[in-house]
């Protein structure tokens, strides 16, 4: 990854990081540990305590920023997150937004159905950003 890719991967994630804080008012920061282990981007803050940072800290979050995110490409990110989410007993939550394009969040059905236990993009929900937080509000 170059740096300049490095660098807008930083700079989204700090920005879907801002918008969490400015809905759901809990802070999430980078996950310094991502570069060395290969894990997921944003973690909830440590000093964070209340029911809404306990539900987002069920959530391994991915961020993307992209030029034209395409089918074929969301569709290798969800599998790379899937897989770091797996790696430390989470769920999957990949952030993803196009330039000049809103913010969207694809989760697992069963994070907003008990009844579903299939995982993979078949069975993924997209939302928006503010759809996203009431699922994490109301969980």
């Amino acid at each position: 990854m170059g740096a300049s890719s490095r660098t807008k991967g930083a700079s989204g994630e700090r920005e879907f990081a801002g918008l969490l804080h400015d809905h759901l008012g809990v802070r999430l920061v980078r996950n310094l540990e991502q570069s060395r282990s290969g894990g997921h981007d944003l973690i909830t803050h440590p000093d964070e305590a209340g029911p809404v940072a306990d539900m987002l800290r069920r959530y391994a979050i991915e961020v993307k920023r992209y030029s034209k995110p395409t089918d074929s490409l969301i569709g290798r990110w969800w599998r790379q997150t899937e897989q770091q989410a797996q790696e430390v007993g989470a769920l999957p939550c990949l952030a993803y937004r196009g330039n000049r394009a809103a913010w969207r969040v694809v989760v697992p059905l069963a994070a907003l159905m008990d009844t579903i236990t299939d995982d993979g993009l078949t069975y993924a929900a997209t939302l928006s950003l503010e759809g996203f937080c009431a699922l994490v509000r109301e969980g």
